[in-house]
Formats: structure tokens, sequence, C-alpha cells
């Protein structure tokens, strides 16, 4: 018999004989190599810091034989938490309940559960920046000795008291607006355009300039973006300078039309806007918007048009605009629509257009810039006075500048954009203003200096979705089982699994496992979260849960391994390793990466007990519930998915005498031949004509004994 194994557990493992002879070919009485891996193997590969990792060495390593795209990950890394165990945790040998613990079978458990927290990235982003123009915004052209009653042009100055130089700083800093934005948000690919844009046309301004114009259509490159600048903004609006011809106290200063101006950034008039990027809008200004949430009184202002024949209150609608293809609404809101279509508000619309819906996170995020300049700040001397109650600090002119902050900041938080502005205001949730006073102070030659507008622009939000995909399946089984050693999935393995949705509803994993072989034909078995390859993927606080029976085939009698596991302490101390190059793992593409990570489960243990007697396995028990799917692993302790891994220690193998069987085999072979040459013997004689008998039996007549034969 084989060494250490009865007649019936040879048959349990190579299956029933049948009738005919055993036949043991060369490779059945070969050799059977055994191929350790010493825990000394392993020195060298755990640092201190709690990450494990492969030592530098230029001999071969000893986890050459596994799989390709294994990456030894920290304890830290968020992911997967992985856990697996078995119920009961002793059990007889080859199925049998003749020992101890009364049963051969044990139930296998594995767990995963996604992160809880998710990660704020976007792969590729587009950036629109809408521009204004008015006069404060540091486009203000002297020439034309239109101040208006601003107190500071009135007493011999060229310019406003508080003209902001935001646009003459963004055309000279373009280059480094765009790098800033770009090496701030380096796992996404950031790409420009630009609008700008003043103009109202209505009572309060005298009909020129621009209420809509696309400087750059084409959404460039960071590298890019500052030459375009220059060349089509710089040279086509101001001149090849800094002004912008025209713009004076007789233009709109306290309103513009920034509803017309976002509206059609939007939806892309005049912009490719692509698909499956994400759209964001930067605009930077300082005026009110034609809403009547944010109505401003001209009267208070140093405008060329104060109180004239239209009255004191600055515009409460913004007019339908024909983009050629298209034309806004009327009276089209800021943040609030003015009828039941939710699309009727720029803040509705950045969420209804198809522009935003067809890009990452299904909306568009809109950042405001409100510029420090002297219609932001109620206390700048370019309010005039006017009697004892109109002046700078005054009420009217505290709540214009309130107006222009406050439609700032609702937009932002409508759309689930950032805001910025003067160091003295603030937003209702709290957040103050970074923006320090710089001011253009010389038309021709401006201040091009703005460091504090420079750090608004670079830390502009790109929204606050998450991406909650936690492990997105790959051309290869989410999970697999490995067995270890002699454990090997049960006749009968009953497999059930079950997910769970972070939400509570359940999932439609599968069951039933793909059947997968090694090299050298080992069986092992492998699951997805879908069976749908769209579908394959595991988000925040999903979990999956599969369990089936396993039984022990062999000694050793002792704790043995369950599954194949590897680099990991409890695989190493436990003596576990990888099966024919693989081992029981989790494989994804983690959230946040386009590499794929194959990180092993932690080790199973089960006690193996030797049988008692030579009584037939036990029928397969009824079939187990299906394994719990809570969202906390309920067997062994959970590892997290971004630990690392590494090989276990010695593979025990039982070693094999086949001496003794391999002569009982010939053994046979020799009588089953000579049981059939008596009858030939005999056939040969009866033809020869002579008496039927063999010289066997002449033999024993001679002796006066029972023939040899006559066993027949």
């Amino acid at each position: 018999m084989l060494l250490g194994f009865s007649t019936k557990e040879v048959a349990y493992r190579f299956g029933a004989m049948g009738a005919g002879p055993l036949l043991l070919g060369a490779a059945a009485l070969g050799v059977l190599t055994l191929f350790l891996l010493s825990p000394s193997s392993l020195v060298g590969h755990l640092n201190y810091s709690g990450t494990y990792a492969l030592a530098p060495t230029a001999s071969p390593s000893p986890l050459g034989n596994l799989a390709p795209d294994v990456h030894l990950a920290s304890e830290s890394n968020a992911g997967l938490t992985l856990g697996i165990g078995a119920t009961p945790s002793r059990i007889c040998a080859y199925g049998e309940s003749t020992c101890p613990a009364g049963t051969g079978l044990s139930r296998v458990t594995m767990t995963a559960v996604a992160g809880l927290q998710g990660l704020e990235t976007w792969p590729a982003v587009q950036v629109a920046f809408v521009i204004e123009t008015t006069p404060f915004d540091g486009v203000y052209d002297g020439s034309v000795r239109d101040g208006g009653s601003d107190p500071c042009i009135t007493s011999g100055f060229p310019l406003p008291c508080e003209e902001s130089n935001g646009v003459p700083f963004f055309v000279a800093h373009a280059q480094q607006i765009a790098d800033s934005i770009q090496s701030a948000n380096p796992h996404s690919l950031v790409s420009f355009a630009l609008v700008d844009y003043f103009a109202t046309k209505d009572n309060f301004d005298d009909g020129d300039g621009s209420e809509y114009n696309v400087d750059i259509p084409t959404f460039i490159p960071a590298a890019e973006f500052g030459p375009q600048v220059r060349g089509t903004f710089q040279a086509n609006q101001l001149g090849g300078g800094y002004v912008y011809g025209d713009s004076d106290f007789s233009d709109n200063i306290l309103h513009s039309s920034s509803i017309t101006a976002l509206y059609g950034a939007i939806v892309g008039s005049g912009l490719d806007w692509s698909p499956d990027v994400h759209h964001v809008v930067v605009w930077i200004g300082s005026t009110v918007p034609r809403d009547p949430t944010y109505a401003a009184n001209y009267c208070v202002t140093p405008s060329s048009f104060g109180g004239g024949f239209s009255g004191c209150s600055s515009s409460t609608c913004e007019p339908a605009y024909s983009y050629g293809y298209l034309a806004s609404p009327n009276c089209e809101g800021w943040i609030r629509t003015p009828d039941a279509n939710v699309g009727h508000s720029i803040a509705g619309l950045a969420r209804t257009a198809s522009q935003c819906t067809s890009s990452i996170g299904g909306v568009c995020t809109i950042d405001t810039i409100d510029l420090y300049d002297g219609m932001t700040d109620g206390r700048s001397l370019d309010w005039p006075v006017s009697g004892a109650t109109i002046g700078p600090g005054m009420a009217p002119e505290m709540a214009d500048a309130a107006k222009v902050i406050e439609a700032g900041c609702d937009l932002a938080a409508a759309t689930g954009g950032s805001w910025d502005g003067p160091d003295f205001a603030s937003c209702p949730n709290g957040q103050t203003g970074t923006l320090l006073p710089v001011f253009v102070t010389d038309s021709q030659r401006p201040n091009l200096n703005n460091p504090t507008l420079l750090a608004a622009l670079r830390s502009v939000s790109f929204g606050p979705v998450i991406d909650t995909t936690v492990a997105n399946g790959t051309g290869k089984p989410l999970f697999t089982f490995v067995p270890f050693g002699h454990v090997a999935v049960a006749p009968v393995p009953d497999w059930h699994a079950g997910c769970r949705f972070a939400n509570g509803g359940t999932a439609p994993c599968p069951s039933f496992p793909q059947q997968l072989f090694t090299p050298a034909g080992q069986a092992y078995y492998g699951w997805n979260w879908s069976d749908n390859p769209a579908s394959n993927a595991m988000h925040l606080g999903d979990s999956w849960s599969l369990s089936f029976w396993v039984v022990a085939n062999g000694p050793p009698y002792s704790t043995v391994p369950v599954d194949a596991c590897v680099l990991k302490p409890d695989c190493i101390s436990g003596g576990s390793g990888p099966e024919g190059g693989v081992y029981t793992w989790a494989s994804y593409v983690p959230l946040g990466s386009r590499n794929v990570l194959t990180v092993s489960f932690p080790l199973a243990t089960v006690e193996v007990l030797a049988a008692q007697s030579p009584l037939p396995p036990p029928s397969v028990p009824p079939s187990a519930p299906p394994p719990p799917i809570a969202t906390v692993v309920p067997v062994g302790p959970p590892v997290a998915v971004g630990t690392a891994i590494g090989v276990g220690a010695p593979v025990s193998v039982g070693s094999v005498a086949l001496q003794g069987v391999a002569a009982g085999f010939l053994a046979a072979g020799f009588l089953r031949i000579g049981m059939k040459n008596r009858p030939i013997a005999m056939a040969v004689a009866m033809k020869s004509g002579f008496n039927p008998s063999s010289k066997f039996d002449q033999a024993q007549r001679e002796a006066n004994q029972a023939g040899i034969g006559r066993f027949e």
C-alpha cells in the first residue's frame, strides 16, 4: 500500500479502481519533487515601517513563480478589506466523521468590504474662464475723459480710486495661472478656453462693448494657454495692451451681462466641450447679475447715468440673447428660476444642460472670484459723497457691495464650486475672502503683480463629486480561492454568494465559480462581483461574501492552511504559500489608479484529525444558509487590501513510498497471466491428439497429489 494510507484512503484519493487491473504508468511511479520556501528565504522582506517589500537582490526572487502583476502594498492603503475563515475549525481526514471532531467538512467563508472613504479625483477637466471687463476690473480707458463723479478722477487722478488690476494681471500671467492649476491637480489632465464680456446695453450703458465674446474656443493644454491669451484676448479686445477701448463711466459699472456670458459658456456656444470630461467654469468679475435678488442702487455710484431717466435700480431681468443656433430664455435667473423650469437659472442650467449632464460627475462646476475694487468695497473713496447719508461706508454703498459678494457666494455654493473675494468679505457659510487690494495705478504701465489673486486661481475647485469606485474588475476574476496542500473543495461544495450595496440593497452576484487551472493542471476557483463586465466593480460600502465546503484529503494531522496565501505574517507563520504560482487573492484596479493590484487574502486554517475506522465518508450535510453579507467582515482578522502581501513558509507534502505497491501490482499481473496459461496449454494438446491433460496434472498423479491447476 502507499505509505501512510489505507486501501480505502488510496481509493478515496485516486477514485474507484473498478474491476480491471490498476495500471500505473511511468509518470505515476516517477519521482515526486518537493519545493520548499523556507522562512529564511524571506529574510529582509519585512521592514520596520509596516510595509512589506522585496529586498533588493541579484539572485532569483523566491516569489518568481507568482502572478506577474502582484503589487506590494502598505497596511495604510485604502480599498477592500478582506477576510477568510473556516468553521468548524477541527475536521476528520478524508471527509469522515469517525474522529473526535465528528465531521469531515468545514465551511469556508470569504468576505470583501469596500472602503467607506472616496477620493476626490477627475481624470480630465476642461476649464472655461469667463472674464468680466467693466472699468473697475482693470481696463478703464482714461483717454475718453469720462470718469463720472468718481472722486479720484474729478480730483485730477487719471484712474478710479480702487481699480483692480484683475484683467491686466490675468493677461500677463495667463501661462502661470494655467500651469498652477494643472500642478495643483496632478491626477487630472486640464485644458483651458476663454470668454470675455461686460456690456448690458441698457439704460446704464452707452451701448458699446461685448455681451458675449469667445476668445479661445478650443480647449487647449496648459502649456499653450499664455500665448493664446495674448494672441486673442489681449490683441483683439485690449488693443495689444491692457485697456478696453472706450471703457468708461458711461458704461455699466455695477451690473453686467454675466448671466448671458455664463449661459453661453455652459451650453457651449462657440466652445468645444467634450463629453466624459469634467466641465468647470471660472467666473471673474465685480458686478451683480440682472436678477431680482441682487438689485443694486445706481444713484449712489459714480456712474455717468446715476439716477437719470431710468430710476436708481439696476435692471433685474436678463433679456434673451441669440447665440446664433440658439437663444437664452428671457429673464434667466441666477440661482432661482422665474418659473417652474429648473433650467431657467444659471445654477439649474449647470445641472441640466446636456453639456453638463454628459460630463464626468453629471454637473458643471462654477467657481467665482469677486475682485477687490471700488464696487466690491463699500468703503472705497470711489463712492461719491452726497449729503450725510450717501458716501463711502454708508448704508446704500455697503448694501450695493454686499450684493456683489452675495451673488458670487450664492452661485459657487449652488454649483459645488469655490468662491474667493476681498479679505474683508465673507460668505454665508463662513468662508472669508483672501484677496488683498492691488490696483492698476497706471493704465499704460499697470501693476501686473497680484499674489493673492494667483493663489485664488490656483485653488479653484473642480467640484465636490466623489469617485466611489473602490475596485474595478480586470480581465481575470476579482476573487479567487486556491486550496492549499491536502485541503480541497468538497465533492458537493454547496456554493453560496451574497452581495450587498452600500444602501442595503442586494446585488445578483454569481455563486458558481469559474474553474481555473494552473500550468501544472491544479484546479482553483474564481468569482466576480458581476457577470456583466460593465458592472463588475465594487463601490464605497459594497460587501461581498462567499461560502462553501472543504475537506482534508490527507495528513498532516495537525493545524494546516486552508488557502494558499502569500506575503502576510499569518501566511508565513502558518506555513502557507503559492500553489502552482497562484494564491487566494483579490485582483482589481483600485480607486485613483490605472494599474492592476493583486492582493492576497489572509490565512484560514483547520485542524485535521486522523479517522478511527474505515467507514465510508458521510453524506454531504444539508445546504448551508447564505453567507453573511454585512459590511463587517465576519471571519478571520480582516486585512486591508492595500496591505503588503508576501509568500509563505515551508510547503508540507507527505512523502510516498511506492516500492511495496509496485511489487503488489506486479504480483497481481503475474497471477492473472498464470490463470490464462492452463486453458491455452490444454487447447494445444487436444489439437495434437494427445490426452487432454497437462503436464501439471501428470506430475501430480505421479506424486499421488492433487493437481496445481485445480484451484480453477
